[in-house]
């Protein structure tokens, strides 16, 4: 059956795919998701950095019930999600190939800043510099198995959410092209795959969940597992797919959908603590995704930044590397913050997003974007006519 055409004789179908394509590109920014990445590193960063300054400023833990890692999971699946819909429209190309040249856009974005701070950090902890463990469990870091059914909870601490995204990124594809092997095709299999990535890891929460009897054994074998964190992702999927089937729908009714996303991440983040356990462990992933993916159908029309949008867009580009700069940078600050007046306490605390925005912006300049151009020439090799990531 063929797609209805617009009045410019282009299908739905192919204004979707052209949209698509356009949202993943490196090179073509839309400042509604720029905003989403700015607001979920500057979470991150606050929370992990709030000992720099917790003598005279104490830490406010409210500010952890928004987690800034579930903003990265939900906006990451709907990106990701753009792109393996716009595979499966692929015709006459091997499912092997598709696969293939998704996994190498994937992995050239992300493991060259994985492993240099993975060797980073094993430098700092060998040389005293950094709090952490290392033994032969250190080999685990190196396949991402450092939490993917139990915690194996030595050094590198953030890389916890990065082993979730690499095993969504292998799983999911490959889910994909099994459910589509039982029958299931097209948007179909891309959203029976979607759901099952969504309900296992929130069972597999119910039946962990009641025995714990702390937030931070939470922490450990809740939030911070594989096994069950893939559903952030999987929401982020989810909303993709919705985009690609309801896309007139998706536009019509954002600023309602967004009102709905906010009261629902102000209800979970409410309930989370200590106080209510079981429901942190349980349900407020489910609850604080759900809305954080109900944000995107409003913040993904944003698409040109205002004329105050400048800093949002750079801390939007250098996110990934600020992710992993800003806690060994921490770890040296540390011993320069003990002692301090207030006023000094604050020209340091401002010196140390200096010091990280300015590593960041090298990492990505000099190490993370080389990498990324080897993508299109990849890409070419693997498809006669990829569409960029």
């Amino acid at each position: 059956m063929r797609s209805p055409k617009d009045r410019h004789g282009e299908t739905d179908d192919r204004l979707l795919c052209r949209d698509l394509r356009r949202m993943a590109s490196p090179d073509h920014r839309i400042f509604g998701l720029d905003l989403i990445r700015a607001v979920a590193i500057v979470l991150v960063v606050l929370s992990h950095a709030d000992d720099l300054w917790a003598v005279w400023f104490p830490y406010d833990p409210g500010l952890s019930r928004v987690d800034g890692v579930d903003l990265f999971f939900v906006l990451s699946g709907y990106l990701i999600g753009g792109i393996l819909l716009r595979y499966t429209a692929l015709e006459g190309v091997p499912w092997h190939r598709r696969l293939l040249d998704f996994w190498q856009r994937r992995w050239l974005r992300t493991l060259p800043n994985y492993y240099l701070f993975l060797l980073i950090n094993i430098a700092l902890v060998h040389f005293g510099l950094a709090m952490g463990l290392l033994n032969h469990n250190t080999l685990a870091y190196f396949v991402f198995l450092q939490n993917l059914h139990v915690p194996v909870d030595l050094f590198f601490f953030e890389s916890w959410s990065l082993a979730i995204e690499e095993w969504f990124y292998l799983l999911f594809p490959l889910l994909l092209v099994g459910v589509a092997m039982c029958g299931v095709a097209g948007r179909r299999a891309y959203l029976v795959a979607a759901l099952v990535m969504i309900t296992v890891p929130t069972c597999l929460r119910l039946v962990v969940a009641p025995e714990l009897v702390t937030l931070q054994g939470m922490d450990l074998y809740i939030r911070k597992l594989v096994v069950t964190r893939l559903d952030g992702i999987g929401f982020g999927v989810l909303a993709s797919w919705v985009h690609a089937t309801a896309n007139a729908g998706w536009q019509r009714h954002r600023s309602i959908v967004f009102l709905v996303g906010a009261v629902l991440l102000g209800v979970a983040a409410a309930w989370h603590g200590e106080q209510h356990l079981w429901f942190t462990s349980t349900w407020y992933f489910t609850i604080s995704a759900l809305a954080m993916a109900l944000f995107l159908p409003l913040l993904s029309q944003w698409a040109t930044a205002p004329r105050w949008g400048g800093p949002v867009v750079f801390l939007s580009k250098v996110s990934y590397a600020l992710y992993l700069v800003h806690l060994p940078v921490r770890h040296l600050y540390l011993p320069l913050m003990d002692g301090r007046s207030m006023p000094a306490t604050i020209v340091l605390y401002v010196l140390y997003w200096m010091v990280c925005l300015a590593l960041s912006w090298l990492v990505y300049r000099y190490w993370e974007r080389p990498f990324m151009a080897l993508r299109e020439r990849l890409g070419t090799r693997l498809l006669r006519a990829t569409p960029s990531s």
